[in-house]
């Protein structure tokens, strides 16, 4: 099912095919390599929706978004200015998540939206609740039953963002299992239709002392991902581009932002979308759009658009892959200081104990790997150097496959071909970086 449209940008790098055969005699044209329909692709939204206008939208629609998150910041609810925005997604290209500006233990008390926004085409979703916690699911499912009701048989589906915390209320916190337990059971199961596992982690942080990666990340991932593979929910996830002083980092290159798409992606993720897309009124810095002044992009906007490139060039062939999994690598050059060494945010729930389609794989520098399945158990895997990009640390992945003598690799969005010989590859990824790579035979 698709979700929006692609850049042409983004369709040009998909047509491109570099061949990498060092070595080599065959002709790499006259080889076959397994080709993926692009019928599908990763779904990318922005929330915080722009300045109320035609252009404003179109421009969004132009830094490679499908989805925009419609909330009563930019109009209010019920007027003409409201439903303009709807109008303004259609015209650029976008599709709407239509939110009911519910979140939390809505400690506002704000009473469902029961308008019918399917008369608007751009309308995809809509946004029942935004990071309820479990004293807070039974009010939740009730109303996705009535908005089951309000949109049965229309092309709409419901949505909730989950917390990442884990949250039973404003003051008491449960564990993973817990939670999800409870809201697979009580609420998204009552959801007609698709079902999308969603949440929002911002891992790259700042103290005092300095940058760090948020050390339940991970965890937290692979839970999540461990439940959308265990009910076969679509997982989405968020990503960082706005900044708090003392809290959130500000970003400072492209990097970051790849990092955290590919660190994600190693988690089977299906789609993401941008934290925040306009700059927030809050007490915020980032976002790709300023919040006051229409189309006037932050140096952020060109960043998000490049990245977004990157992965729509691909998504294709990674969407035809199912998630099986993940192993994390400790790199050598760290074990070989101190053999002990463990990176801390390597805690990872059902973690694979070994890559199913390798003999052995090692790196240089921690490494996450995701292990895929396409419909014919074919594999691949989805390689992210995990080191923090802000410390310019390249990484050197080394495989050596059960069988294989070629690599079809996915990298900056373009597909490479890579000589196998006798089963090993080396792949060498900058900071940031992740590449697909389907180990073949031809």
């Amino acid at each position: 099912m698709k979700f929006g449209t692609k850049s042409a940008v983004a369709l040009i790098l998909a047509g491109l095919t570099a061949i990498s055969l060092t070595g080599c005699n065959k002709n790499p044209s006259e080889e076959a390599y397994p080709e993926y329909e692009d019928n599908q692709y990763m779904w990318i939204g922005g929330w915080d929706p722009p300045i109320n206008t035609e252009a404003d939208y179109k421009m969004a629609a132009e830094m490679g978004l499908t989805h925009m998150y419609i909330d009563g910041v930019m109009a209010k609810r019920g007027t003409k200015e409201f439903t303009d925005q709807l109008v303004n997604c259609e015209k650029a290209g976008l599709k709407a998540i239509v939110g009911q500006d519910v979140s939390l233990d809505n400690q506002d008390n704000v009473p469902m939206d029961e308008t019918d926004y399917s008369g608007f085409p751009a309308v995809d979703m809509i946004n029942v609740w935004d990071e309820p916690y479990i004293n807070n699911f039974p009010e939740v499912a009730r109303r996705v039953e009535r908005l089951n009701q309000i949109y049965d048989g229309k092309d709409v589906s419901l949505y909730i963002n989950t917390t990442p915390f884990f949250a039973q209320s404003s003051s008491v916190l449960t564990d993973a299992k817990t939670y999800l337990d409870a809201f697979c059971k009580d609420v998204l199961s009552k959801v007609n239709g698709r079902k999308i596992l969603s949440t929002d982690i911002y891992p790259l942080l700042e103290t005092r002392d300095g940058y760090y990666i948020d050390t339940g990340w991970l965890n937290k991932m692979s839970f999540f991902a461990d439940y959308a593979k265990k009910y076969d929910y679509e997982f989405h996830m968020f990503i960082q581009s706005y900044s708090e002083a003392g809290k959130q980092r500000e970003i400072t290159s492209k990097a970051e932002f790849l990092y955290q798409i590919y660190t994600d992606m190693c988690f089977g993720i299906n789609g993401y979308s941008w934290f925040t897309y306009r700059k927030s009124f809050l007490n915020f810095g980032g976002g790709c759009v300023e919040n006051d002044v229409s189309c006037k992009p932050t140096k952020y906007y060109q960043m998000a658009k490049e990245a977004n490139e990157e992965i729509s060039a691909f998504d294709h062939v990674y969407l035809s892959f199912d998630w099986d999994g993940v192993k994390s690598y400790n790199g050598t050059l760290n074990t070989a200081d101190d053999p002990e060494y463990i990176n801390n945010c390597f805690s990872i729930y059902n973690e694979l104990e070994k890559i199913e389609c390798a003999k052995s794989i090692s790196a240089t520098q921690d490494t996450l790997v995701g292990q895929f399945k396409d419909k014919d158990g074919n594999p691949a895997l989805m390689v992210t150097n995990f080191t923090d990009p802000i410390d310019q640390m390249k990484d050197e992945v080394s495989f050596e496959f059960n069988s294989a003598n070629r690599a079809v690799v996915y990298r900056g969005g373009v597909r490479k071909i890579y000589e196998v010989k006798d089963n090993k590859l080396v792949l060498k990824l900058a900071p940031g970086e992740g590449v697909f790579v389907i180990p073949v035979n031809v």
